[in-house]
């Protein structure tokens, strides 16, 4: 595992993948990341859809469109969703900003494992959330956040990246 920092620093979106499979082990170790993240008064208002099908990830892309065409050649691909029977009922919508939280840490926790990743949007672009509803037949109340697909990197993660803007950091006041 890479130092934490590297990592964060290190990590770019990944969009084309090899063949090798992610271990059962390694997919655990995702999952378990997106599980630490906080939540809004620990309501742990999210859920993960595991999806490892082809057929399924094809649906997944034509249901979310262009942008997620890595779906089609990813090993696994992960739905948050946002339970809302179990958000924080002062202020339901932080279940977005968890759900965030959570594919974050996925994604770190896969970098560290030098598995590649992009996150995928789905909400607020009601058109995808419904497909994706449809597709695996959701209750109401369980809402389609993003997808992110994993796999191991096919293409070199070590191209420019944007880095610190000055400009965009204040300090005291604006």
């Amino acid at each position: 595992m890479m130092e934490l920092t590297e990592g964060v620093l290190k990590r770019r979106s990944i969009r084309s993948f090899t063949e090798q499979k992610i271990t059962d082990e390694e997919l655990h170790t995702i999952l378990r990341a997106g599980m630490t993240g906080p939540s809004c008064a620990n309501t742990r208002d999210w859920s993960f859809l595991v999806v490892r099908d082809k057929d399924t990830l094809n649906k997944m892309a034509d249901a979310n469109g262009r942008p997620a065409q890595p779906l089609r050649h990813c090993d696994v691909g992960i739905l948050i969703l946002g339970d809302l029977e179990r958000a924080f009922p002062p202020a339901k919508e932080y279940w977005v900003i968890d759900g965030a939280i959570a594919g974050q840490n996925m994604i770190l926790a896969a970098e560290g494992l030098g598995i590649g990743s992009v996150w995928l949007g789905t909400w607020p672009q009601m058109d995808r959330v419904e497909k994706q509803r449809e597709l695996f037949s959701l209750p109401e109340t369980v809402v389609p956040h993003s997808i992110i697909a994993f796999g191991y990197p096919a293409e070199d993660k070590d191209s420019e990246h944007p880095d610190y803007e000055e400009s965009q950091v204040h300090f005291e006041r604006w």
